[in-house]
């Protein structure tokens, strides 16, 4: 947040702990509560007139005694955007546990120590694994060397059946011209979150080309075109994906200076298959393990095949910091379809229904939100895939605190008002700064912040602010997070008045 800003919201901030100084506020935690936290609510809104068409809607929660303290529309619906990672990490924790790990492993049916040779394919088996990148693959090339292979007589066949065949989440088809990598598919076996890097170095001097590479390598990206190296002037690079059978064409073209950084443009892979299996089969010939093979198949290992390589992710509690700090769509969306898998009463591709089941039947089993009363599509909160209510969120938030099972995880995942993630710029220096953790959540119209905020281990508070349509016009989504940001440090005020 600009520096403007945070001096307007600290104004802000300044009237709402004026409306919240009586003591008696503090001591009588309904009635009166509700009374100063509304106050605050309502002047900070009329501050701003660009919220007045806004929907607003609020809950605040007593972790401790379950006492409702403030509600302003607590039972309206509303799209939470990126809110429902909320349910979505608190889901996965609790049904698949802080340790969960996915594994993803190499096979083959025969092989021949002595001569090193595998006789068929060697069979990569996915999992859903969101976190496995091009280190991995090296990992995976470098035990199947070290397990004596060196020539494969068939060629490379992966297993991706964890999931089905629909990698897009549901909704993410309403924006079906973006590729950026926020918006990538999913898929059993992924790689680098489903996006590939475009990277683009100056020449050595003014009038050499640039140099362009794929990261992660691979054959089933490639790049056309070029970029110029010039001596000054204005710096620009266009980069076009364009989906071939088979293969992802980028064509590239402008001007860098030759006196500029190295630049990445990240790209979300329409074809994780393709991907995936370009990538690992690169890996391999860096290790001298032949394939006879060029194309990659589908195959699922028999039940005697020997597995020769695997690699591990961290466990779920480390996964989801990613997905709730930094609010990461794909690991959201792969960790959903991985609740849909592992909650299968019989095996076989998991499908988003299976994904929207599983945590649908958790927020009704374990959180008691009536089923049919809320609406979760997707794992990310993406595009019009939710809506919930501020007194849910706030449910959620408390019960997720309470569960010692799982708690401590999903309270570390979230962001950290000042410190990291996507409030590493909010609440900086101010009465809220380290005592908020909260996930935020945007789209076009839609301003969220749920979490927790306290000043001692004894009082968390849990809080939901659901800001839709908001209008579009300028700065207006800067006001949302302002209001939501003078309501959170005015819980803070309030929290620090005597008894």
């Amino acid at each position: 947040m600009v520096a403007p800003a945070r001096v307007a919201l600290a104004l802000g901030a300044a009237a709402v702990a004026a409306a919240l100084a009586p003591a008696a506020a503090r001591a009588q935690a309904g009635d009166g509560a509700a009374a100063a936290i509304g106050a605050a609510v309502e002047a900070s809104i009329r501050e701003r007139p660009l919220l007045h068409s806004a929907r607003v809607g609020i809950a605040v929660v007593d972790v401790a005694t379950g006492r409702e303290l403030y509600a302003r529309d607590g039972d309206g619906g509303y799209s939470v955007a990126s809110n429902a990672k909320l349910a979505t990490a608190a889901a996965a924790l609790a049904r698949l546990g802080p340790d969960f790990r996915y594994e993803t492993a190499v096979y083959a049916d025969t092989f021949d120590a002595a001569s090193g040779t595998v006789r068929g394919d060697l069979i990569a088996v996915g999992r859903g694994d969101p976190s496995l990148d091009a280190d991995d693959l090296r990992r995976l090339a470098r035990q199947l060397r070290a397990a004596g292979v060196r020539r494969v007589t068939g060629g490379l066949a992966l297993d991706d059946s964890y999931f089905d065949a629909e990698a897009l989440p549901p909704h993410f088809d309403e924006q079906p011209d973006e590729h950026a990598s926020f918006r990538a598919p999913v898929s059993a076996l992924a790689l680098n979150f489903n996006a590939v890097a475009i990277v683009v170095r100056p020449g050595a001097k003014a009038g050499a080309p640039a140099v362009v590479s794929v990261d992660p390598p691979n054959d089933y990206v490639r790049v056309a075109g070029g970029v110029a190296t010039t001596r000054s002037g204005r710096q620009r690079v266009s980069v076009v994906p364009v989906a071939r059978p088979g293969a992802l064409e980028v064509k590239v073209a402008g001007r860098v200076r030759a006196d500029s950084g190295v630049r990445r443009y990240r790209l979300r892979v329409p074809d994780p298959f393709a991907y995936f299996g370009a990538a690992l089969r690169h890996a391999l010939a860096a290790e001298g393990i032949q394939l006879r093979r060029r194309t990659v198949v589908r195959a699922t290992p028999s039940p005697q095949a020997l597995r020769l390589a695997a690699v591990a992710s961290p466990p779920l509690a480390v996964l989801v910091r990613g997905m709730g700090k930094y609010s990461n769509n794909f690991v959201a969306e792969m960790v959903f379809k991985t609740l849909g898998a592992e909650s299968r009463a019989e095996p076989g591709p998991a499908t988003w229904r299976d994904a929207q089941r599983a945590v649908r039947d958790f927020l009704v089993a374990d959180i008691g939100l009536a089923d049919g009363s809320f609406r979760l599509e997707n794992g990310s909160g993406l595009f019009d895939a939710t809506d919930m209510t501020p007194r849910q969120l706030a449910r959620l938030l408390r019960a997720a605190y309470r569960d010692f099972r799982y708690g401590p995880d999903f309270v570390a995942a979230l962001a950290f008002g000042g410190a990291d993630g996507t409030l590493s710029e909010r609440f900086v220096d101010g009465p809220a700064d380290r005592q908020v953790r909260a996930k935020t959540g945007t789209l076009d119209g839609v301003s969220a912040l749920s979490g927790y905020v306290a000043v001692d281990g004894a009082r968390p508070l849990a809080f939901s602010i659901l800001v839709n349509d908001v209008p579009d016009a300028r700065g207006a989504l800067r006001d949302a997070r302002g209001l939501q940001d003078d309501i959170v440090e005015a819980l803070i005020a309030w929290l620090r008045e005597p008894p």
